[in-house]
């Protein structure tokens, strides 16, 4: 039997986006073991109940998390999926078809413990649009001269779940930029490598008021958890 490979996708009341994702998913060109597990993050809506129609299409589970928050999420979800490889997304998210099979192939070329990717959008204006996904790939090398190591991009990374688990994983607290919190421990155990070729078009609908307004809430959120005291932590 070929090595198990998890898919988690964390939703709370995305019924409007998760069947894109999960279309997506299963037109993958990975020839391996897959499982994917959608966490119903506390939804009011019919999130679960439309994930729940592709399990006849994937090998998929859902499963509740009544704790809101990306973190509690995501830390559901990985500590439910049974694969030595967990890749991590979002359900407002569109995976291209050979993303499974290149995520794999990145961890095991490279000897990293984790590989993240970029990700870009097309539901703003052109413009919008155009400066967001010229600007990402720029501001994750950008962080990696700064802080040494690439953000782990929770719509768009894979790591090996013995990492995972060293890492402590995914702080159930967080509930937002668990993501980042979760590649300051991740590069303690081992190199995130970044993979280009591999984009995920994902919603822009936090950049529906402005390019410029969208990111700064990322930037004052960052600061006010990482930067005054906790990255130089992180770090040591």
């Amino acid at each position: 039997m070929s090595e198990l490979v998890s898919v988690v996708v964390p939703a709370r009341n995305e019924a409007e986006h998760i069947a894109t994702l999960l279309e997506s998913l299963t037109q993958q060109t990975f020839a391996g073991t897959l499982e994917v597990i959608v966490v119903d993050n506390n939804s009011t809506d019919q999130t679960a109940q439309v994930a729940a129609q592709f399990a006849d299409r994937l090998n998929l589970r859902v499963v509740t998390e009544p704790v809101k928050g990306r973190g509690a999420a995501r830390a559901a979800g990985f500590a439910a999926a049974a694969g030595s490889i967990i890749l991590s997304t979002d359900a407002d998210s569109v995976v291209p078809a050979c993303w499974i099979q290149e995520l794999v192939d990145g961890l095991r070329r490279s000897g990293a413990v984790a590989v993240t990717g970029t990700g870009r959008i097309e539901d703003c204006s052109p413009s919008v649009n155009n400066r967001f996904n010229w600007l990402q790939p720029l501001l994750m090398r950008g962080y990696r001269v700064v802080f040494g190591h690439y953000w782990l991009t929770g719509f768009n990374f894979a790591i090996t779940r013995n990492a995972y688990q060293q890492s402590g994983g995914f702080r159930a607290d967080a509930a937002d930029l668990e993501d980042i919190d979760l590649g300051f421990r991740v590069r303690r155990i081992g190199r995130i490598v970044m993979l280009g070729n591999v984009p995920v078009t994902t919603s822009g609908r936090r950049y529906h008021h402005g390019l410029v307004s969208g990111l700064w809430a990322y930037v004052v959120i960052f600061f006010r958890r990482f930067a005054l005291g906790s990255v130089t932590a992180s770090r040591d």
